[in-house]
């Protein structure tokens, strides 16, 4: 994409997203969308939205927001580089992240919430030879979700899913991964979540098993 084409697609995208009627919201009312790496089912509220800013190493900055369109579904977008803190010259991502998902079934007292998401922004420094980042892309994602009150303690969530990345210059493997998050009203919370890594342990392009 050449940069005139990738500046036009983020004004676009940026001028789309702001001009949706936005409210900030306490994480108390209403679900985790995403965990530290992972989604989650968690249904965004019609027009509320949440930023994003990482710092790592190499002067890497990645920056973005995701937006609530309606009840069962969000956008986000996301840029960032490498060499952008010190005094390296900056190397831009390719191209934009975009995030976007879907609760298919809301959570009740027995049953899960379950959506569906698409994600290609991944985290670390963009790797050419393989058209990834360090840490992968989610890619299509399902997961389930299951929220428990604890009534004076707060609550916490139990968060499942399955992804694959089929845009990855290496394996297409499935994924799994699983998270829980613990939730004392607004002041602390607490979050753990573990990723298989089963789409990046093979071949002489992975980057995870012992490298």
């Amino acid at each position: 994409m050449s940069n005139s084409r990738l500046h036009s697609f983020i004004s676009f995208l940026i001028m789309l997203l702001l001009n949706l009627p936005a409210s900030a919201q306490d994480l108390v009312s209403r679900p985790l969308q995403k965990l530290i790496d992972s989604p989650t089912a968690g249904c965004p509220t019609a027009g509320s939205y949440d930023f994003e800013l990482r710092a790592f190493p190499d002067g890497g900055i990645l920056t973005g927001f995701t937006v609530g369109l309606f009840n069962r579904a969000s956008l986000g977008l996301f840029y960032g580089g490498t060499g952008i803190v010190g005094f390296a010259n900056p190397e831009w991502n390719p191209q934009p992240g975009i995030a976007a998902s879907m609760r298919i079934v809301n959570e009740s007292m027995l049953l899960p919430a379950l959506a569906v998401g698409f994600s290609n922004q991944g985290y670390g420094a963009w790797v050419d030879s393989t058209h990834r980042f360090q840490f992968k892309a989610k890619g299509f994602y399902t997961v389930l979700g299951k929220n428990y009150a604890l009534m004076d303690l707060g609550e916490f969530g139990l968060h499942f899913g399955v992804n694959k990345n089929t845009l990855a210059g290496d394996s297409h493997a499935l994924d799994y991964f699983a998270a829980i998050d613990y939730r004392l009203y607004s002041m602390l919370g607490l979050i753990a979540e573990y990723a298989a890594a089963l789409d990046d342990k093979k071949g002489i392009k992975a980057l995870g098993s012992g490298k």
